[in-house]
């Protein structure tokens, strides 16, 4: 009986450690950022099938809406490994800007100190700094 307790113990042990030593998925990490026009959140979720979702959320705080058209978005980390580009972006009726881009992984993009967006518009440009939130 000593026996079956022990190998039961054991087993319940390497189990334990098999789950407790598995690498935990990280959190996303969110950057912000602001200009006299724009404001910027991007969210970098971990790598899923050697891929990495940034999901880019742009307000524009300018006046009219109808008055942007379309622009350009250039995303470039602090690491200058990797840029994500948006070409001919349009902004819904709120002014707000949407999209989920898919990056491959293998640049390096999930540990950025900061990102530096660049937002072109109408002969327009604004550059701001995303800092970690």
């Amino acid at each position: 009986m000593r026996k079956f307790y022990i190998a039961l113990f054991s087993l319940f042990f390497f189990i334990s450690l098999v789950v407790g030593c598995q690498s935990k998925a990280e959190n996303p990490l969110e950057f912000s950022g602001e200009t006299q026009s724009w404001s910027a959140t991007i969210t970098l979720y971990p790598v899923e099938n050697s891929k990495e979702t940034a999901q880019m959320n742009l307000n524009y705080l300018g006046g009219k809406v109808e008055s942007v058209g379309d622009f350009g978005i250039n995303l470039d980390t602090s690491n200058n490994q990797n840029e994500i580009a948006v070409r001919d972006a349009k902004l819904n009726k709120e002014g707000n800007f949407k999209e989920k881009v898919k990056v491959d992984a293998s640049k390096d993009v999930i540990k950025p100190e900061y990102m530096t967006l660049t937002v072109k518009w109408n002969e327009k440009s604004e550059d701001m700094i995303l800092k970690v939130k």
